[in-house]
């Protein structure tokens, strides 16, 4: 997860958002994938005391949410020290880590299953990520990547919300994400050499009740992408068109997210 902030510190881009802001946020996204992960961890079969570590833990708020639940011994690493500082703040006792997640620093079969989440859309070699992750399982360990979005195949409506949405997946493809990464996941989990893979695609509702808090966070993340291509002043008026849509009970925002399983040999 702490892909997208990671290059947001880096551009000086999230100053209207603050490390708890994000954390907040990526908090909502887990909310998303809480089904999916108890599935996959059911089918990972993880003892008590297995060993997991997540690959970019960013702010930890997926850590903190699997502690919460399970009694996991957890592990997190990101390549970004002032979200890494961030996180330790909040979740002390687990284990983490400053490092890339092409160069683990732990040793083979470390873990009986490692994981990430809205992480190798971000990455330049997502298989040499999986394939890192691979290295520090055990064998008969589980390697997941909980949730990675398919921009191409994003549904925007009503009108013209659906220019604001293609306009978004150009500023993301631009900052270096693949955009069809979701799609690709289980090609990317073959190829790594997996066995017993399974993917999908998580579920989508929509409500029209949608707090202020969120709405603001929402906002300022797509601010942050558009902000070189399109003015405030459009911005704005797009924006009060989406809660507008929202209040009528129109608004449809759906990018296909997959999720992906494969065990070690």
């Amino acid at each position: 997860m702490g892909g997208y902030l990671g290059i947001k510190l880096v551009q000086g881009l999230s100053d209207e958002l603050t490390l708890m802001d994000w954390h907040h946020r990526y908090q909502e996204q887990i909310s998303w994938t809480n089904a999916i992960r108890q599935h996959l961890f059911k089918i990972a079969d993880l003892e008590c005391s297995a060993h997991v570590l997540e690959v970019g833990s960013g702010t930890g708020a997926l850590l903190e949410k699997i502690h919460l639940e399970d009694s996991f011994i957890l592990y997190g690493v990101d390549i970004n020290e002032q979200v890494l500082q961030f996180s330790k703040t909040l979740t002390p006792d687990f284990h983490l880590t400053q490092a890339d997640g092409y160069l683990l620093p732990f040793s083979n079969s470390s873990f009986s299953a490692t994981i990430c989440h809205y992480l190798l859309l971000w990455v330049n070699d997502a298989a040499k990520i999986l394939s890192e992750m691979a290295r520090v399982t055990k064998p008969g360990g589980a390697v997941i990547a909980l949730a990675e979005p398919d921009h191409q195949a994003r549904i925007d409506y009503p009108p013209p919300l659906d220019n604001l949405g293609e306009m978004q997946t150009h500023a993301l493809e631009g900052q270096g994400v693949n955009i069809q990464i979701g799609r690709q996941l289980g090609a990317l989990f073959k190829d790594c050499g997996f066995n017993r893979i399974e993917t999908g695609i998580l579920g989508a509702q929509w409500t029209q009740k949608m707090d202020s808090e969120r709405r603001s966070l929402e906002w300022e993340a797509l601010k942050a992408d558009l902000h070189q291509t399109v003015d405030l002043d459009m911005l704005d008026h797009y924006h009060k068109i989406d809660i507008e849509a929202l209040e009528n009970g129109e608004r449809v925002l759906f990018i296909p997210t997959f999720y992906g399983i494969g065990f070690v040999e």
